[in-house]
């Protein structure tokens, strides 16, 4: 692996504005959407959902650090500027190119159910939405909810094979955050007004998470956590043991203990050996060879959706066009059929992924997209002109458009490594529930399961959670990454990265204009599939959205011109020819790409 250098000769930061000239009408429209420049950089980049998280990971790049480094440095940061969305005893995956090995690995961190769980014995719980509305097995907050948890340890390993720095180093501004405080964005304070509720009946959480105890942060407040900046202080001097099989996996088992959870000692003593490096998956698209995370990932739905639309001509048919969106509708309404139908734990159901990605699969599931878009455009039997548009939305600070808790970041150094991660509380703060004095909040990725015995991904004892948060992507040619993209947004996931990605690699935009592009997603949650309902924004021309809902589309555009429930999407372009690294950030979060 390549070491830090001893010096660098000569550090600067290139975030200014990208001027390219548009060779199409399609392009042209994308950069006038758009909010924000690129950023630029020659010999790295970071891009995260906060730019305080960004600015810790570029600190690691700075300071001779790579591309594991500076993402586990962001990662760790999300603690504090983030706490809704995730944190230490959270779950994720990676999907990192090694360019030293010359080679694409996943690691899976996504948390497994412990191994004294019972259903029964939450099925009285009080139901409590957790802003992704995706109906699973809980509905609920609380030490029932918290799956394993395997941030950590999935940073652990990636620092430990592929990093070049320690624990200590990469923790040091997270801990700075946590301890001195960061400021409080709109939508920090969007976020802390719809989930209140979630934390104000755990004494623990409530003395952490709200403001004196009662009430939630505001824009103008400074949020620290010093218990959990004590506690990462002692993971960064003693290891990750004292988390997984020490004192503070002590004082977690003893508060899950008294408070009616499930995690054990034993449960996390198993986790650092569950977290090891695995194959991806991969199919070919127009000339790339595109890497996936492999089940119980969901990662699988982003493939298939995209070798369905490498059928199509979609350059004739235009950039959100009509034709373009329904196909792409159909496509992905499809994949997630299959999703839901087989994706889980492989060591206790098997995944057809072979089957699924195959070419004769593939081609009998474009020829269904291709019959479902002629039918529905054979029922068009009314003027589209007389269609009644949903009226426009008025903002909202405080409302179901900012119910989200996942988040997506990317990294890339100066020797072409590259790696994305999506990482999850699963619930907005995760289960509401902070262990002890820890200050550690727990995530709720066990609601992401269902309860219905038999499936694919049903809940039990010991099994992995399926998961949509292991849909990112990485784009390769020659051997190189050439693009790499994340995004959080429940089961939107899986919708909203292929959208950019085709962006991208089919119209022709550049990293920035391909994420701030209007998208759309399927209402498919847990419990929804097949979709009935499609949000999309409004950005979207009227005429268009006419026409599809004359096809039989139910659109809901009442989230506005941009939504964050159509993803918050990260991602990062390497040109080779010129040496210029690109990246992008969502302007629907906190979005902020920062190169070097």
């Amino acid at each position: 692996m390549n070491k830090q250098p001893s010096k660098l000769t000569s550090v600067c930061v290139w975030v200014f504005i990208l001027s390219l000239a548009v060779s199409s009408a399609i392009h042209a429209q994308a950069v006038k959407q758009n909010l924000r420049p690129a950023a630029m950089g020659k010999l790295g980049m970071v891009a995260t959902a906060n730019p305080l998280a960004t600015l810790a990971g570029h600190k690691a790049l700075e300071k001779g650090g790579n591309a594991i480094d500076a993402i586990v440095a962001s990662a760790a940061a999300l603690n504090a500027v983030e706490p809704y969305m995730s944190g230490t005893a959270g779950v994720g995956y990676m999907l990192f190119y090694s360019a030293e090995e010359k080679r694409v690995r996943s690691l899976i961190f996504g948390g497994w159910v412990p191994e004294t769980f019972e259903a029964s014995i939450v099925a009285n719980d009080t139901k409590m939405a957790d802003g992704a509305g995706h109906g699973g097995v809980l509905e609920t907050v609380g030490p029932r909810t918290p799956a394993v948890p395997g941030n950590l340890a999935g940073w652990n390993r990636a620092l430990a094979d592929y990093g070049t720095m320690s624990l200590e180093q990469v923790f040091e501004t997270a801990i700075d955050y946590l301890e001195n405080g960061i400021p409080v964005t709109e939508m920090d304070q969007a976020m802390w007004a719809v989930t209140v509720d979630r934390v104000i009946n755990y004494p623990e959480s409530a003395a952490i998470l709200l403001k004196n105890g009662k009430d939630p942060y505001k824009i103008g407040d400074t949020f620290t956590n010093k218990p959990l900046a004590k506690t990462m202080r002692r993971i960064a001097d003693e290891g990750i043991d004292v988390f997984y099989r020490g004192d503070i996996a002590r004082q977690i088992a003893q508060a899950f203990k008294q408070d009616g959870g499930f995690i054990t000692e034993k449960d996390l003593a198993s986790v650092p050996d569950k977290v090891q490096w695995v194959d991806p998956i991969s199919i070919q698209y127009r000339g790339y060879t595109v890497y996936n995370n492999p089940p119980p990932g969901m990662g699988i739905q982003q493939l298939q959706t995209l070798k369905i639309m490498e059928g199509f001509d979609l350059n004739a048919m235009g950039h959100n066009s009509v034709d373009y969106l329904a196909h792409l509708f159909e496509a992905i309404n499809l994949s997630r059929i299959d999703t839901d139908t087989y994706v889980g734990d492989p060591n206790y159901v098997d995944v057809p992924v072979d089957r699924l990605l195959s070419e004769q699969y593939i081609a009998q599931q474009r020829e269904k997209v291709v019959d479902r878009v002629k039918q529905r455009k054979s029922n068009i039997n009314r003027d589209v002109g007389s269609i009644m548009d949903i009226p426009r939305y008025t903002h909202d600070s405080n409302d179901n458009k900012y119910k989200f808790s996942t988040t997506s970041l990317s990294a890339t150094d100066r020797w072409g490594n590259a790696v994305v991660i999506i990482q999850t509380h699963g619930g907005g703060f995760g289960s509401g529930y902070v262990a002890g004095k820890t200050g550690l909040i727990f995530n709720s990725a066990i609601d992401w399961m269902t309860l219905e015995p038999g499936k694919a991904n049903s809940v039990e004892p010991g099994k992995a959670v399926g998961w949509c948060v292991g849909g990112m992507l990485q784009f390769h040619k020659d051997g190189k990454p050439q693009f790499v993209v994340g995004s959080p947004g429940s089961f939107g996931i899986l919708q909203s990265v292929p959208q950019v990605a085709m962006n991208v690699v089919d119209f022709g935009m550049n990293i920035q204009d391909a994420i701030s592009a209007p998208r759309f997603r399927w209402k498919d949650e847990l419990g929804s599939v097949p979709a009935k309902e499609l949000i999309i924004e409004t950005r979207i021309p009227e005429e268009t959205r006419k026409t599809l809902q004359a096809m039989g589309y139910v659109l809901d555009t009442s989230l506005g011109d941009w939504s964050m429930t159509v993803g918050g999407v990260q991602g990062i372009t390497i040109d080779y020819d010129t040496g210029w690294i690109m990246g992008g950030a969502d302007p629907r979060r906190n979005g902020y790409a920062v190169g070097y």
